[in-house]
């Protein structure tokens, strides 16, 4: 925070907007921009500086006409309530956007640190040597990392907070200031919890939290003795969550039901199963994507970031492990973990009856989104039976080699048969092999010293690589064009603007209000205005990006990507929209000729071609609606190829 540091990718938008005004090209120190993060860059971080601007509102009026729910929108810091739920955002409330965003990022890195050493520690048996290499392999998981500032990254953070609090509040139930830290803990997790709404991974991670606490209760069934702070701490611990939440569902009421009532994804429902074998070996592919992009059959490379795990070794070792007549009690976690993933493993790989998936719930998980649960507790269920067969495993060695060729037999398969096959050239897999076939002997064999290293190794370079080393928010302040849009803003408050093509979350982020960003839900004030019988609902009643140009033609939508619409705009609607200013690559003071929409330029073209436009209209309307547009170029920005949407980088 000192130096002023963050992880942002927000540097992406200088492909966009590159001319700065403190003649710097870039404010990287270390790694790369991620530009397929663009949730994070183009979305999260613009909305939050948006917040910054306005003094944090739960309703920002600076989107649109109606304005935009911003706890809805990505959780964006707010001065409210709910704000006891997202510990990240706090710095943003009293250190303002830089060091506020240095905030999120430290916090959130060093408490998951923190949380993941302690959650291994409870799994091993506080063996310090694992649960340090446990707390790198978490935290830095690709994962986790390639959506850090997104639902992966606050929902791991909660979970694991949640589970590390519910085990100390019961196994140290003698220390009454220790379960009230542990409830506040509970408190402010479990708010954050729920806020992210995003059920495709709230379901299974809420499954693996009541997992862990029924085999926490079993564990120390025999030491536990209530007294008379429990009930109080309990339950005033749950009234406080239950208040916040009901708080927020009845002053954002309107906000979740538009969210929930969209056509994508609010009736999105997920059928379960289909995933190839490969799948639960993507991970091989978590030391290579940092350095070179995943570009095959539509997905990329946050889409294939996994967690390093053994799973399908626990598989094997579990009738061992099961009939060991050692460890007795430290079986009931293994236990209950290996359960959970087998249940999670049966969802993504054969799918439910959609009956018993409703039931569960399950049906608002995608498989996709659903072997993301099952690698984080993968790497839960591979600590505990690493320590586990080290403390206790005593198998002849034929076993081992068996198991071990097993292994990398399905290992080889997975990779040769997929697209996996296709990012790899031949010595790449070769050596990848080698080095997860080393990593398992050294497992298996005890060769714990060298396993140690060679983890740590591949977890560092697979994780601590994917974000950038950012100091400071020049990317978006410091361009020329953001300064121009600022010194506008404070002699033209009110005014409403439009960003043509692939700039529509950029003015958010400087605090002007805008007709066209990123929305969580649609924003039916303003569409009803050009479409007030609502002939394109199903194009703009969605999450969307919203692309929009003005033109000389009619109005018209097109849906893009299930996430993705582009809106042109005619200059009678325009009008009805009350829009003032237009930031366009298109010389629109060509458009000045039909003598009704005026274009003044007042900054540009910059060395981007950007221009800010003013716009105004003339009285006669008689030549608002033409079909010949002298400047045309909106159908450049329009096509944009189909992708489905769990293979889409961006997917709310």
């Amino acid at each position: 925070m000192a130096l002023n540091l963050n992880g942002s990718s927000i540097g992406s938008w200088d492909k966009i907007v590159s001319e700065r005004s403190d003649n710097k090209t870039s404010d990287i120190i270390l790694g790369e921009n991620r530009g397929v993060r663009s949730d994070e860059w183009m979305v999260q971080t613009p909305f939050y500086f948006s917040q910054a601007e306005h003094d944090y509102p739960v309703v920002n009026k600076q989107y649109g006409k109606a304005g935009q729910n911003m706890i809805i929108a990505y959780n964006s810091p707010v001065k409210d309530l709910t704000v006891i739920g997202k510990p990240f955002n706090w710095g943003f409330l009293f250190l303002g956007k830089s060091r506020g965003l240095s905030f999120y990022w430290a916090f959130k890195i060093i408490g998951m640190l923190l949380l993941s050493f302690e959650l291994v520690m409870i799994l091993t048996k506080r063996n310090k040597y694992l649960s340090l290499l446990g707390s790198f392999w978490i935290t830095f998981s690709p994962s986790i990392q390639w959506w850090f500032m997104q639902h992966v990254g606050d929902l791991m953070f909660f979970t694991l907070a949640i589970m590390v609090a519910s085990h100390y509040f019961i196994a140290r139930h003698e220390k009454v200031l220790l379960r009230l830290l542990m409830m506040l803990l509970i408190v402010i997790s479990g708010i954050g919890f729920v806020l992210v709404l995003y059920p495709a991974h709230q379901v299974p991670l809420a499954y693996l939290i009541l997992f862990w606490l029924f085999g926490t209760l079993i564990h120390y069934r025999k030491k536990i003795v209530l007294d008379v702070w429990d009930l109080p701490i309990i339950i005033g611990g749950l009234g406080i969550i239950t208040f916040i939440l009901l708080y927020f569902y009845y002053t954002s009421k309107d906000a979740v039901e538009a969210t929930m009532n969209t056509i994508y994804p609010g009736h999105r429902e997920a059928s379960g199963g289909g995933r190839p074998l490969s799948d639960y070996f993507l991970f091989l592919t978590n030391w290579k994507i940092p350095f070179e992009n995943f570009n095959f059959h539509g997905t990329n490379n946050s889409e294939v970031a996994s967690y390093f795990n053994f799973f399908p070794l626990t598989i094997l070792l579990s009738p061992f492990i099961i009939f060991s007549k050692q460890g007795k009690e430290e079986k009931y976690m293994g236990a209950i973990l290996g359960l959970f993933c087998c249940f999670i493993f049966g969802w993504t790989f054969f799918g439910y009856s959609h009956g018993i998936a409703k039931v569960l719930l399950l049906t608002y998980v995608t498989s996709t989104r659903g072997l993301v649960t099952l690698g984080f507790a993968s790497v839960l269920l591979s600590l505990w039976m690493i320590n586990f067969l080290w403390e206790y495993g005593h198998m002849p060695y034929w076993i081992k080699l068996i198991f071990l060729v097993l292994v990398m037999g399905i290992a080889t398969y997975s990779v040769v048969s997929s697209i996996m096959g296709q990012y790899f050239n031949y010595f790449e897999i070769f050596m990848t092999l080698i080095v997860f076939g080393l990593i398992m002997f050294c497992l298996l064999f005890k060769r714990k010293r060298m396993f140690l290293w060679l983890m740590l190794l591949v977890v560092l370079v697979s994780g601590i690589t994917v974000n950038p080393v950012v100091k400071g928010i020049g990317a978006i302040e410091k361009k020329t064009l953001a300064e121009e849009i600022v010194k506008i803003k404070k002699e033209e408050p009110n005014a409403l603007w439009l960003s043509e093509a692939d700039l529509y979350n950029f003015t958010p982020a400087l605090g002007v209000k805008t007709v066209n960003s990123v929305r969580f839900y649609p924003d039916m004030k303003l569409w009803e205005k050009i479409d007030p019988k609502h002939k394109h609902e199903d194009v703009y009643n969605r999450y969307a990006h919203v692309r929009a140009f003005v033109t000389a033609d009619k109005t018209k939508f097109h849906l893009d990507r299930p996430d993705n619409f582009t809106v042109n705009i005619n200059f009678t609607d325009c009008k009805k929209l009350g829009i003032d200013y237009v930031i366009s690559k298109r010389p629109l003071e060509d458009y000045n000729a039909l003598n009704y929409a005026q274009f003044e330029r007042v900054y540009g073209p910059d060395k981007d071609s950007w221009s800010i436009y003013k716009l105004s209209f003339t009285s006669d309307e008689t030549k608002a609606q033409t079909t010949v547009d002298p400047v045309g170029g909106t159908e450049d920005y329009q096509e944009i190829p189909q992708q489905a949407p769990e293979d889409y980088g961006y997917i709310y």
